[in-house]
Parts: C-alpha cells; structure tokens; sequence
C-alpha cells in the first residue's frame, strides 16, 4: 500500500509461501489498493509445510484480515484444509485463494487458471481449437489446464510424476480433449511452463525449444526472474512469449474481487 498509512483499521492478506521471495502479487495488490484508496496490505510469510495448518488456523481468529493469497508448494494441502472450496478447486485438487468470511469460515477459490488464459488473450494468443503442450501437473498446472481445456484447447500435460500427470488428466477427462500424450498431428501453438524451473537461478529448459514449431507461443509462469532463461532463449529464437508476472497481473481483478466479497464495511 505505498504511499497509504497503515493503522490500525487496516486489513491484511497472508501472502502463504516457501519460499517467498519470488513473489509478486504484493505488489500487484499494493498497487490496486493505492489506485483505489483500499485500506489494506498484503503480507509475504514464508511458512514451512508442516506449520501450515496451524496458520490458517490462526487466520480464522484475525477479525482484520481478508484471508490469503497461496504459492507454491501450499496450493493442494490448503485446498484440504478450508471449509469450502469453489468448482475450480474441487475439479483440479488446489486452491490459490483463501477468503475470511465473517464468522471465521475459510473458502478456497483458484484464480492461476483465470489469470493465465487472460494474459495470453491480453497478448493476443486464443486458445480455442489450438494444440497445447502443458509441463507440470501441480496446483498451478492442474488451474491452467482446466482454464485452457474450458477455452477449447486440445491439451497434452505432462510432470515429471506420472502417477500426478495421470490423476489430473483422469480428473479433467470430462472437460474435452485432455490427454497424457501427444496424438498423431498434435502441433504444439503454445507450450507452458507450470513448473518451478527456471526459478531464482536456475538455468534449466522445462521443454527443449528444438522440438516446437517456430510460430509456437512460449508461456512461462515462474514469477522470478521476470524472464526465465528458457523465456531468453524462446524470444531469441523468434517464439512470440508470456512471462510469469503476466500471469500474476492477469488474476489480481479476479484475487480482489475473492477477497473483497461482501467485505466493503468494517472488519468482521
């Protein structure tokens, strides 16, 4: 909330993590709440697995906060952990958004999906009848291949868990075209990367750039640095591109509107 005092009717978000630092929507958040003259914060903690039940225990007896914002490695075990969950989060298993109701009640939402498919129709990329080559079956992969099979795509994933590519697959079998692999004639128009590679250094290519049709739209959602080393490579060879913060940017309407729900009075 730069530029806006904090005090003691300010309202907070967790910003749930581990680590943390990669993050970006605080400061997605900090700036709508500038723009808007929103009272409220959001606040990064890194939390270990083991401490997070307790956290969101906790959360439900703080009458000034909104509820939370949830990164990695956390989206699954919270969506086991709130009192109710949206469609989105039951169909995938994670859960990115936690909102506080009044009473204490916690209600899981997911908005990486959302985010993701609004970014790339932002940049101009249409999912719709196209071939989709999907890396990772995590949290934020089982959100975006239930946002891209919802707009149309034919769409392969794979991790590195097989056992996690197949569950996914099986769950999302009866939103359209989903698959383990690829057909015959599948021709990748996009590929992305839903997995943590590429992160804080790390120099590895989620999926060899060789193999993808030069027109093919390369997608990123790792948050830090802003442009992986698979991004640089894909831009150098021509790929049209989307970078993780585009996603983040993407969902922050739709995190607002989760977390702001029916909150517009005093704290509850």
């Amino acid at each position: 909330m730069t530029g806006m005092a904090i005090s003691g009717k300010t309202r907070f978000v967790l910003m749930l993590g581990d680590p943390i630092v990669q993050v970006k929507a605080p400061a997605g958040f900090a700036a709508w709440a500038r723009d808007t003259g929103t009272d409220a914060v959001m606040l990064p903690v890194a939390v270990p697995e083991a401490a997070l039940p307790a956290t969101l225990e906790a959360l439900r007896g703080w009458r000034n906060c909104l509820g939370a914002v949830v990164t990695c490695p956390h989206k699954q075990a919270v969506a086991g952990l709130v009192d109710s969950v949206s469609p989105a989060v039951a169909l995938t298993g994670a859960c990115n958004v936690v909102r506080r109701a009044a009473d204490g009640q916690l209600h899981g939402e997911m908005t990486d999906g959302l985010g993701f498919v609004a970014a790339l129709r932002a940049n101009g990329f249409d999912p719709a009848g196209r071939d989709v080559q999907l890396v990772g079956a995590g949290g934020a992969g089982a959100a975006i291949a239930l946002a891209l099979a919802e707009a149309g795509a034919r769409l392969v994933i794979t991790d590195r868990d097989k056992a996690r590519q197949t569950a996914l697959v099986d769950r999302l079998s009866g939103q359209g075209r989903v698959l383990c692999a690829q057909p015959a004639g599948f021709s990748a128009a996009l590929v992305c990367n839903a997995t943590p590679v590429g992160m804080n250094g790390d120099t590895a290519h989620p999926w060899p750039l060789e193999d993808l049709p030069r027109d093919c739209f390369v997608a990123d959602i790792v948050p830090e640095p802003a442009e992986t080393p698979w991004i640089v490579a894909a831009r150098a060879r021509g790929h049209r591109v989307q970078t993780g913060p585009e996603m983040v940017a993407g969902q922050m309407p739709a995190i607002v509107d989760i977390l702001m729900a029916h909150r517009d009075g005093a704290e509850g």
